[in-house]
């Protein structure tokens, strides 16, 4: 069983299209999720330490006992949680996929955009 772990926003309207993407992305069986409204913008500003401390803790138990190959964070149109706009929201997504590569050397982080037709697109940090 293989497995990588998504920090996906808490819609219901994102859950299935992004775990059936990293599915094939990572080439895993199972997806860890760990949620919260807007989580993106919670790990680009980490200015809520207790938030931040409870996403860090799920990760490390996904990654230690799952062994998971990979970490996906999430940002998505409509987001209650980040009402920013799409480009914006870019730029939180990049700045998460650095401070989670800083905590998880060794782990692959991606960023995933997904947009108002549900439809998941891969960030690079580049662009």
């Amino acid at each position: 069983m293989r497995f990588c772990t998504v920090v996906n926003c808490m819609d219901g309207r994102v859950q299935l299209p992004v775990i059936r993407f990293l599915q094939q992305r990572f080439d895993v069986d199972y997806v860890d999720s760990i949620t919260e409204p807007g989580p993106n913008l919670i790990l680009y500003k980490q200015k809520d330490h207790g938030l931040l401390r409870s996403i860090l803790a799920r990760l490390e138990i996904s990654i230690k006992n799952h062994g998971s190959v990979g970490i996906a964070v999430v940002g998505h149109a409509q987001c209650a949680g980040n009402p920013a706009g799409k480009d914006e929201q870019i730029t939180h997504i990049r700045g998460a996929m650095r401070f989670l590569r800083q905590q998880y050397d060794g782990v692959e982080v991606i960023g995933i955009w997904v947009d108002e037709n549900r439809q998941p697109h891969e960030i690079s940090l580049k662009d």
